[in-house]
């Protein structure tokens, strides 16, 4: 008798833009998300197939010197054109955003690194907490049955003064709920059943999903630095861009 345990798997590809600082307003982290693995591959086909068409655009080596070694397609130097492409291919999966805007923000977590860390791991908690409850919404993911959650984020250096790393942290709060005796507020589990929640780090130039995550991550953040408003961005991006999940912090 087997007692292998039939997982739903969920994975997430999330990147930042802008950072939590006094010099910039806006602080963004996005990305996408795949309910399996066959998905997941007809995301990297399809997203590879838009990349070997644009590359050479961005590419500052001659044609007769060119060693097929492409650089890297980053949403900071994108074409309008090239952005429209690859985000009209995210329409077809469940994407999601957080947006802090800097300047709500205490002095204390801003001028903090610690802190700084550890608000950066909460707004990454909220939106992937997010993310579960809206699968959940849809029926796309049963809270009653095991899940296994595939954390993937751009690697990049975190700070925290809090109690938990991001994957305890998850863990602790879809499965077990926390209280949250600052604000005595006690929030209940949305996860019922056994959770596994894996987080890598992922090096973009190996990973489509990322580098879709880079490009929504910008597009988001430009988008309010653009429009300098909640309500009027937010229309934007949900009707748009179809964003399945944004929100705002603090």
């Amino acid at each position: 008798m087997s007692n292998k345990i039939d997982y739903q798997h969920v994975y997430l590809y999330m990147d930042d833009s802008g950072k939590i600082s006094k010099y910039e307003d806006y602080a963004v982290f996005a990305g996408i998300v795949f309910k399996n693995n066959s998905q997941k591959s007809k995301f990297t086909n399809m997203y590879r197939n838009i990349i070997r068409n644009i590359k050479c655009s961005y590419c500052v080596e001659e044609k007769k010197s060119c060693d097929k070694k492409c650089p890297e397609v980053k949403a900071c130097g994108i074409e309008p054109q090239h952005r429209r492409q690859i985000v009209n291919l995210s329409k077809e999966y469940t994407t999601f955003g957080v947006v802090t805007y800097n300047k709500n923000l205490y002095s204390h977590i801003i001028n903090d690194k610690g802190a700084k860390g550890r608000f950066v791991e909460y707004s990454q908690r909220r939106v992937i907490k997010s993310t579960i409850q809206y699968l959940i919404r849809n029926g796309e993911l049963n809270p009653s049955l095991p899940i296994y959650l595939h954390v993937n984020i751009d690697q990049m250096p975190t700070k925290s003064n809090g109690y938990y790393n991001l994957k305890e942290g998850l863990t602790e709060e879809l499965r077990h709920g926390i209280v949250n005796f600052n604000y005595a507020k006690q929030f209940k589990p949305i996860v019922y059943s056994d959770l596994v929640v894996d987080v890598s780090y992922r090096d973009s130039k190996l990973t489509p999903a990322i580098q879709m995550a880079d490009i929504l991550a910008n597009t988001v953040r430009r988008s309010f630095v653009f429009n300098n408003n909640w309500f009027d961005t937010y229309d934007y991006l949900t009707k748009k861009c179809r964003f399945d999940i944004l929100i705002k912090l603090p």
